[in-house]
């Protein structure tokens, strides 16, 4: 039985296709549907279809990107084409060679079984031809991992056993899950870029070349070895070999050598380990092991290889918050980083080490991250809105361990605390201001720092600060400038004495008015007025 993958973006004519089309009478089986092109590139990798039949138009990424994509992830992947009439003769020119088949909307149901045949020929064509027969070997063992039903999965174990001439029945075997994801505590994400995009895309590209990378080195380092791609990010290994090469020591070397020949460096890898089984009618036992192994990592601060994971269960309770809430709120408050880098370190710290469930863990987060969004409401204006205000659950969700979590978490809380400096450096320009208009308004008057600290109800040398940050000057200086601004502007009414000038301006000394006048205008008040009439 050869798989299919259904591609339409009109829910109507994908479930006409799903369940009208006589699949399993064609000798074809249904693994999944998607209602676009990227939505179907992101499933091809996971379930590895035989067979792709794909509408053309369709939203965010049209059937003929996807096809020419699909091609370049697994170039024996059979694709026919849905178009309508109009351009049908475009769609036939432009993938002549490309297309397995073309069809005209509305399907006519005769014309798509004679051309599944055509295609289902094709493929037992290319099995037949395919050297070692590997590539069906990894396709039968991917469908025994995947099978929910016993008898079809021992069919297929049957079909599996007569070609896995590497592989000894009498001796034990064993399932590595291996899983590549970049770490998490890293640099800022580009703008617009949400955290489990950004994840998507590094796995996608750390996974590029890690399947062909490790086929290659297992492949000298045991006695028989498949790999497949189970998903975006993992591969699974079926392996058997000698007594050291079930040692846990043995594949963290191996786990760093994959790492280098397929991340270099740019990732963490965890693999998930088995124990020996005999006969393989076990397989899917052991690949279920393994990927039970692998997904302990929510609890490890890095990869690494874990095995014997059956006694280690996850406790399915809720994870206080009200006391990490409180203190981060203080902590933002006073702008605190190190406090707050403290705080998420150790209830991270202690959700790991109670072992939270995954769903408990994120519901904990989401709760602690919604407790300081509803507390900092004025902080969450402009483009910092949408950057906080994000779908906690389904970035969470995407993330592969508490780490991450814990980085999400911290990039939030930055993020807080960005805005409550941003605030406060505002906060204090809305002071400065309100000094240089009290100044304005009352230079003629006299006017002390501490007769200005209580107008704006800040301490003196509070004020001092906040002004000399926001103006370069001290308040001094600037009631200065200010007076002596207007004492030249009335300098130029001939009929007001310098005497009736200082006193204007503040200054009861007439001799001291002088002598600041020339300091800050390079001549005295009457030689001033001389130049200036």
């Amino acid at each position: 039985m050869y798989t299919v993958l259904l591609v339409d973006d009109e829910a109507i004519e994908l479930e006409t296709m799903e369940h009208y089309v006589p699949w399993e009478q064609a000798g074809i089986q249904v693994v999944g549907t998607a209602r676009n092109g990227k939505e179907a590139l992101a499933k091809l990798t996971e379930l590895k279809p035989d067979i792709i039949v794909t509408d053309v138009r369709m939203p965010i990424m049209d059937g003929l990107e996807f096809g020419r994509r699909a091609k370049q992830i697994d170039k024996s992947v059979k694709i026919i084409y849905l178009s309508g009439h109009n351009e049908f003769q475009y769609i036939k020119s432009a993938l002549n060679i490309e297309a397995a088949g073309y069809l005209l909307k509305p399907i006519d149901m005769e014309e798509l079984l004679v051309l599944l045949e055509k295609v289902k020929k094709k493929c037992e064509e290319e099995q037949l031809a395919s050297e070692g027969g590997g590539w069906r070997l990894e396709k039968l063992l991917l469908r025994i991992v995947r099978e929910t039903s016993p008898e079809r999965r021992l069919g297929w174990i049957r079909q599996w056993e007569k070609g896995a001439s590497g592989f000894l029945a009498h001796q034990s075997y064993g399932a590595a899950y291996m899983t590549l994801e970049p770490p998490a505590f890293r640099s800022q994400r580009a703008e617009g870029e949400s955290e489990s995009e950004r994840t998507q895309q590094s796995s996608s590209i750390l996974m590029a070349d890690a399947a062909e990378s490790a086929r290659d080195l297992l492949k000298r380092r045991l006695d028989a070895a498949i790999v497949l791609e189970t998903g975006p990010n993992t591969l699974f290994i079926l392996f058997q070999g000698k007594p050291q090469h079930w040692e846990t020591a043995y594949w963290e070397l191996l786990r760093e050598e994959l790492l280098t020949v397929t991340a270099e460096g740019e990732a963490f890898a965890t693999i998930g380990l088995s124990g020996p089984y005999k006969g393989f009618h076990l397989l899917k036992e052991a690949f279920e092991e393994s990927q039970r192994c692998n997904e302990v990592k929510l609890y490890r601060q890095a990869g690494s290889v874990i095995r014997s994971c059956s006694g280690e269960m996850a406790k399915q309770t809720d994870m206080p918050v009200e006391g990490a809430a409180a203190s981060l709120i203080s902590a933002v408050q006073a702008e605190d980083a190190e406090r707050v880098s403290q705080v998420l370190d150790d209830w991270f710290s202690s959700m790991r080490q109670e072992r939270i469930e995954r769903n408990f863990a994120v519901r904990a987060v989401i709760q602690l991250l919604t407790v300081l969004e509803q507390h900092f409401t004025s902080l969450m204006v402009g483009p910092l809105r949408e950057q906080l205000l994000a779908d906690h659950w389904k970035e969470l969700s995407s993330l592969p361990t508490i780490a991450h979590y814990h980085a999400y978490a911290l990039r939030f809380c930055s993020e807080l605390l960005k805005a409550a400096a941003e605030r406060d450096i505002d906060r204090h320009q809305s002071v400065a201001e309100q000094i240089m208009k009290l100044i304005a308004e009352r230079y003629h008057l006299p006017l002390t720092v501490e007769d200005i600290a209580k107008e704006v109800f800040l301490s003196p040398n509070y004020v001092r600060t906040i002004f000399k940050e926001k103006t370069g000057e001290t308040i001094l200086d600037y009631l200065t400038r200010v007076r002596m601004s207007h004492a030249s502007e009335l300098l130029k009414d001939r009929s007001l004495k310098v005497r009736e000038i200082a006193h204007r301006v503040s200054y009861e000394n007439v001799s001291y008015f002088c002598s600041v006048f020339q300091k800050h205008k390079g001549s005295t008040p009457n030689e001033y007025r001389k130049l200036q009439l």
